[in-house]
């Protein structure tokens, strides 16, 4: 019954307070409070409440550690910690004045309110995103504000009590760093190659992979607390360990949103409304006033935290209402200082009431600004023009082999354009003959595989199925109707002989298409991938597919969170940079000049390791871009790399 009231309000409670313009999440926890032993009395906050919520807040956190975009994280580290130092000390400084001369509390719990107040939990954060925000600038800094301020939150709680014991030296404070930096460490640096062990070991099982990620989430979680950290730090770290490993459009990031938004976040919510006491509220005036003081504290000081940041990075207005929509969320570390405060003897029950009043202003307006002010910037990006040399884009995948086809539709999926509206085409071709029907007719569960991956993906599938005299022509007409602007296709990496690329059926192909290519052998779990090396061979822009394959490729590296190592001839070197950098997504690349396109292989020694995909930038013979070297790149880097994952990618011709 329990869970069959949880379940009725997370059905529930969201349609309710939608129709009052009120976000869905605010109403779970206006669910949780009236469903109360305060209100209804259907439920109360016993241990079955507890662990469930602490799960969807661990959940939560470990899910913004996944979904941070650390390439961009990386080139915007330092706005991170300026917004979060700034984000933390304003409203803690302020909470320190008012505490001390106002509310006339004790310097010790003075300092504990002002670490309650300066935090900030990121309780807005399934909105922005569902309006797919994740890689906007303002919003990236605003996550990774969210680490710093926590932290600090929670060592000046750690300080707080070692006070309270009469000896701060009670404290071994060089055990207590030694302890935390060994966490650090085993967790950055050993999680990923467990990850990378893993992933590569177990391939196409959804089960498992999640059973996995589930699994390292909660012993974080769990190691954290060993070493005197909250369980949220440990949680959001584990996510930040394992984020180039779940990329952003797979399908199984796609069943950790859907388990979050289902189950595990509304689970915290409505735990957080089980703490309001009605009794109490209507009881106490003091409570209001107090409540209304830390509201007042926590609302100035996260607001001119975001002024302040959006006048020092030239954000828009729409940014900095959306930074201050993140940030003003009361709700983990709050909780965690709160109730750790109060069982010290710190804060009486009063506060502690008035605290959660705090929260419950917090997470009503807070997501309430992110909604409105996240959907303007929303519908500003996809205002913004396409760029002009940009095709329509739509992705053609012929599938056979089903050892290999899931990779491939990933790799679709993966590189497809995040603004594309069009469908993704799985096709499979049998060649003509008297059980043609019957052989197509047994494939169909392959393609109806694929339909469900892109749902899961959120992406539109339509797959085609072909009858034709052989494969290659049954593709290449297939590319002709439906207007196909790139063809995805796997190679086993043999070359037959020296005459021919690839082989009958690819060579054939190659005869009788015009649009953009990717021959693609895959090795490597796609989500190992570390280094994405783009090899672009002189004059290469001169083809009208070039920018189209570029910008695949850029958006591929960008999902994978891999860094993009571009290399090209000394003497283009620097309008290949104008070319590549102009495209989308925008991401920070290496260049690697080589003094020869016949010395390429020599300069891959440099740069491709384990853990590095190769996209060799090809044309077909007589092409504009063409040259002879270009017909044995594709045996001399297939031999020369065995073991990476590879993909020779023919420019298109219109």
């Amino acid at each position: 019954m329990i869970f069959a009231t949880l379940m009725a309000l997370i059905f529930l409670a969201p349609q309710v307070v939608t129709r009052f313009k009120i976000p869905g999440m605010v109403g779970l926890i206006l669910g949780g409070a009236l469903a109360g032993p305060s209100a209804l009395n259907l439920l109360e906050r016993d241990a079955t409440i507890v662990l469930l919520g602490t799960v969807g807040l661990l959940y939560l956190m470990f899910q913004a550690g996944l979904s941070l975009d650390l390439g961009r994280f990386n080139t915007l580290k330092g706005r991170s910690v300026v917004f979060g130092l700034i984000s933390f000390f304003i409203p803690q400084l302020l909470t320190l004045w008012v505490a001390l001369n106002v509310l006339d509390y004790s310097m010790e719990a003075s300092l504990l309110l002002g670490s309650i107040i300066g935090s900030h939990t990121l309780i807005a954060y399934p909105i922005v995103a569902r309006l797919g925000l994740m890689k906007n600038t303002a919003v990236t800094m605003t996550l990774g504000g969210t680490l710093v301020t926590d932290t600090l939150s929670l060592a000046i709680l750690a300080i707080v009590m070692a006070s309270l014991s009469g000896d701060v030296a009670a404290i071994d404070w060089a055990l207590f760093g030694g302890a935390v930096a060994a966490y650090a460490a085993a967790v950055l640096l050993g999680l990923p190659r467990l990850g990378y062990a893993f992933f590569r070991t177990v391939r196409n099982s959804p089960e498992m992979e999640f059973g996995f990620l589930m699994t390292v989430l909660f012993i974080t979680a769990w190691l954290a607390e060993a070493v005197g950290l909250a369980p949220i730090i440990g949680a959001f770290i584990g996510g930040l360990a394992l984020n180039r490993l779940v990329p952003e459009q797979s399908t199984l990031m796609a069943r950790i949103r859907f388990n979050g938004e289902a189950l595990f976040v509304p689970f915290f919510l409505i735990s957080v409304g089980l703490l309001i006491d009605f009794r109490v509220l209507f009881s106490s005036l003091e409570l209001w006033k107090l409540a209304a003081v830390l509201v007042g504290l926590v609302s100035i000081g996260k607001l001119t935290a975001s002024l302040i940041v959006r006048q020092i990075f030239g954000y828009t207005w729409a940014e900095g209402w959306t930074i201050y929509g993140l940030s003003v969320p009361q709700a983990a570390a709050t909780l965690a200082v709160t109730l750790i405060g109060f069982e010290a003897g710190i804060f009486d029950g009063t506060l502690v009431n008035a605290v959660v009043v705090m929260i419950l202003a917090t997470c009503i307006l807070g997501p309430a600004l992110v909604e409105k002010y996240g959907l303007e910037m929303a519908h500003r990006a996809e205002a913004e023009p396409v760029e002009q040399h940009r095709v329509r884009e739509r992705l053609l995948v012929p599938v056979a082999n089903p050892k290999t086809s899931d990779e491939l539709f990933d790799l679709a999926l993966y590189m497809r354009d995040p603004k594309c509206r069009e469908p993704v085409f799985p096709l499979m071709v049998v060649t003509d003959g008297q059980d043609a029907e019957d052989r197509l007719q047994a494939k169909r569960k392959m393609l109806d595989h694929f339909v469900d991956k892109g749902a899961e993906a959120q992406v539109q599938v339509r797959p085609l199925t072909r009858i034709a005299m052989n494969v290659a022509n049954g593709i290449a007409r297939v590319a002709r109707e439906e207007r196909i602007s790139m063809v995805l296709i796997g190679w086993s990496g043999h070359v037959s002989t020296r005459e021919r690329i690839f082989g009958t059926v690819l060579d054939q192909l190659l005869e009788e298409t015009r649009q953009l290519l990717f021959v693609n052998r895959i090795n490597e779990p796609l989500a190992t991938t570390e280094r994405v090396v783009l090899a672009v061979p002189p004059f290469a822009e001169r083809s009208p597919g070039f920018f189209e394959a570029v910008h695949s490729v850029k958006t591929l590296a960008s999902r994978l969170d891999a860094e993009l190592m571009v290399v090209c001839e000394a003497r283009h070197l620097e309008h290949d940079r104008d070319y590549v950098d102009s495209l989308e997504p925008e991401m920070e690349a290496k260049y690697v000049p080589v003094e020869a396109w016949s010395t390429l292989a020599q300069t891959l020694d440099e740069v491709v390791d384990r853990g590095s995909m190769i996209f060799a930038l090809s044309a077909r013979p007589r092409s504009a871009p063409w040259i002879p070297e270009l017909d044995r790149l594709p045996r001399v880097l297939s031999e020369r790399y065995p073991d990476n994952s590879l993909s020779v990618v023919f420019l298109s011709e219109y």
